[in-house]
């Protein structure tokens, strides 16, 4: 077998990617949808793909904190959970903005949902 490099300088490479993706993924998630992505929807609509969009953050959201649990969890999130994760979350602040500039009443969040956003 050869061994091509350190494996502990391979890890702390590993890590250190992970670290500043995960710093980036906040910003991500800002920039990850597409402006005016909404803009064609009408309120009952908006208010179903949001329920459908929170459902999906959730979903993702614990099988992220389930990899995480395990050895090389933060891995497996950073390949098969944190850009659709992102998406979601541009997803879901372009169509609560789209929705607040027409004054459409989303009921898709509980009450203690909307006071923390």
């Amino acid at each position: 077998m050869i061994v091509y490099g350190n494996p502990r300088v391979l890890f702390v490479a590993l890590a250190g990617l992970l670290a500043v993706t995960g710093c980036a993924s906040h910003e991500l998630a800002m920039n990850a949808s597409r402006p005016g992505k909404f803009r064609v929807f009408s309120c009952d609509q908006m208010d179903k793909r949001g329920g459908d969009l929170v459902k999906r953050e959730r979903e993702l959201n614990q099988l992220m904190q389930k990899a995480r649990q395990g050895a090389g969890g933060e891995i497996a999130i950073a390949i098969a959970y944190q850009n659709e994760y992102n998406t979601v979350l541009g997803d879901l602040r372009e169509l609560e903005s789209t929705a607040a500039e027409r004054n459409c009443a989303l009921k898709f969040r509980t009450v203690s949902e909307r006071a923390v956003q």
